[in-house]
């Protein structure tokens, strides 16, 4: 089918209107986030440092920076294209691209409001320890899209940030000690007083551990084949970083104590046996059936 040659050269003119106005809206844009990105970033970023913003905050302005970059760069090149009219002129077309945009971004912007959100909790700040769904590591930087942690791997995990913000979070930074605690299984016929006391002396004689709170050892379950006994020790905030190695430690010094002392510390579900095993034939005799 062939169209008529005056609609022929109206489809050309439209699609090379169409070509030159978008190519001219990706050159504009691109050099103003180009610009934004090199020079509007940095910018704020050494303006926020000079000011000694809290690390959280200054995460959460250099990253409302950056996505003002890409905002005005598309705001403006759709400007000079000249798209901001056409699109004016369609309503329906406006409707539509601003409902594909919608659900397409859905998640994206949730996450911008959970960001917002965790940058204004002040429990939850850059540099803290933090555990959440079963993982632990440092928060390196909070923006509004997502948060970085480092784990104790030397592993960087981009969260984002709905996860955490729906999720239990526990923030392990304090100023006070730190907690340690570990589960001992004793027999039952073992004195419990006795190991009590040498799980708190085997704490009192390791490296970093507090006096205050001193350490503690106290019954805390009657198993099926053990006495399980919690030994806690503390240690000072600022001696964090040797909490893997102080615990190894205990577990070691008290493990070392207890074989010297004749106390066996493993949960065994083995026992001895007494006692006679016979076979008996449980075989009925059949009974003859009468004729």
């Amino acid at each position: 089918m062939q169209l008529p040659a005056g609609l022929d050269i109206d489809i050309a003119s439209t699609y090379g209107q169409l070509a030159t106005d978008g190519a001219q809206f990706l050159a504009v844009a691109a050099l103003l986030y180009a610009l934004g990105r090199l020079i509007a970033v940095p910018v704020a970023r050494w303006l926020l440092t000079r000011m000694e913003t809290n690390k959280t905050v200054a995460s959460a302005l250099t990253s409302a920076v950056h996505l003002l970059s890409v905002v005005v760069a598309v705001v403006i090149g759709a400007s000079v294209a000249g798209f901001q009219g056409a699109l004016a002129g369609s309503t329906l077309l406006a409707a539509g691209i601003t409902l594909a945009v919608g659900l397409a971004a859905q998640d994206v912007l949730g996450n911008f409001v959970a960001g917002a959100f965790i940058v204004t909790d002040p429990d939850l700040n850059v540099g803290d320890v933090i555990a959440w769904n079963g993982m632990q590591g440092t928060v390196v930087d909070i923006d509004l899209r997502v948060t970085r942690i480092r784990t104790l791997d030397n592993e960087r995990i981009i969260v984002p940030n709905t996860a955490l913000a729906t999720s239990a979070v526990t923030n392990q930074t304090s100023t006070g000690p730190v907690g340690i605690s570990y589960q001992f299984g004793i027999g039952y016929e073992d004195d419990i007083e006795t190991v009590q006391v040498i799980i708190e002396n085997a704490a009192r004689d390791l490296d970093h551990v507090s006096e205050k709170p001193a350490p503690t050892a106290r019954v805390t379950d009657l198993a099926s084949t053990a006495i399980i006994l919690t030994g806690r020790i503390w240690i000072p905030n600022k001696r964090r970083n040797r909490l893997a190695s102080v615990k190894a430690a205990f577990i070691r010094q008290v493990k070392e104590d207890c074989h010297a002392e004749g106390i066996d510390l493993s949960d065994t579900s083995q026992h001895e046996l007494a006692g006679e095993i016979g076979v008996h034939d449980s075989v009925k005799p059949t009974r003859e059936r009468p004729e």
